[in-house]
């Protein structure tokens, strides 16, 4: 029985979920994003995801971290400069998505490869 860790800190909210065997969904919590330290709400979120499916960290196989914070800072022109690492797409799909023109001249690294949500 594999446990995942998934957590997404968002504009308002940091939610976190553990899923069984990549299927089912055991246990969802939210906390507030806390913006002057994001690790605040992720924390607060994990921690209530855990108590809530009495799991222990250690049994976590797998965590992963999305922010939607940072994408909406990148589509709102909030910021410092920022770097693109595009894997397993082509350079001429950052033309054809639209992300040429949102990055604005900032760099862009293309790579080969590919991932699932496993990594």
């Amino acid at each position: 029985m594999a446990l995942l860790l998934g957590v997404d800190t968002g504009g308002t909210y940091t939610d976190a979920v553990l899923i069984r065997d990549e299927e089912v969904v055991i246990a969802s919590a939210k906390s507030l994003t806390t913006r002057h330290d994001l690790a605040v709400g992720v924390g607060a979120a994990v921690r209530a995801v855990l108590a809530q499916a009495g799991v222990a960290p250690s049994d976590i196989a797998l965590a992963s971290l999305s922010t939607t914070l940072a994408t909406n800072a990148l589509v709102e022109g909030q910021g410092g400069r920022v770097a693109l690492i595009y894997i397993g797409f082509r350079e001429k799909d950052l033309e054809g998505h639209g992300l040429a023109e949102a990055l604005r001249g900032d760099p862009c690294i293309v790579l080969e490869g590919g991932h699932n949500h496993a990594g």
